[in-house]
């Protein structure tokens, strides 16, 4: 008795302890859905698509000229000498090679462009979520798709916050 009378002000201590610290708050944010669904990431999205034609606009005519190119050869091959043969061939591998140093070019272009994109609005939402897990008092905040979240309450989710915040930056 002498024991339990010693160990009960350690727990009540302990208890009021226990009850007296906040429980964490965590939210999540489904980063992805931010960047594809919010109004502004469709307004980029859009921006992005639009370069994107361009390039194949671009490419498709040069693709255009070499399949009439290669046409044009097989037509006439026939009438062709062997020299008129090489030097048309060697036009057409010169152009073939060119076709494909624009594609790189392009694909390394729209590259970029979706990176410098990409980690623009990266900065800009992790500096909301940032501002907003402040303003809520949230001790953790997790990224819903790379994180490995299996389930969260629907009240945890700070997606629709974050993206309203995210387009009315872009105003």
């Amino acid at each position: 008795m002498k024991k339990f009378l010693l160990l009960l002000p350690l727990i009540m201590l302990l208890n009021h302890v226990a009850m007296a610290a906040d429980q964490p708050a965590i939210g999540y944010v489904d980063m992805r859905k931010v960047l594809l669904e919010s109004k502004l990431g469709k307004k980029n999205r859009a921006e992005f698509e639009k370069i994107i034609k361009e390039k194949e606009s671009v490419l498709g005519k040069e693709e255009e000229k070499l399949k009439a190119m290669q046409e044009s050869f097989q037509k006439d091959q026939l009438m062709m000498t062997d020299e008129q043969k090489k030097s048309k061939q060697k036009a057409f591998q010169e152009k073939a090679e060119a076709y494909q140093k624009m594609m790189r070019d392009a694909k390394q272009e729209v590259s970029k462009k979706d990176n410098e994109y990409t980690a623009r609005a990266l900065t800009e939402i992790r500096a909301i979520v940032a501002d907003l897990a402040k303003e809520m008092k949230l001790s953790l905040v997790l990224e819903a798709s790379e994180s490995g979240l299996l389930y969260a309450e629907q009240s945890m989710d700070l997606t629709p916050k974050v993206m309203e915040k995210y387009d009315a930056k872009g105003k």
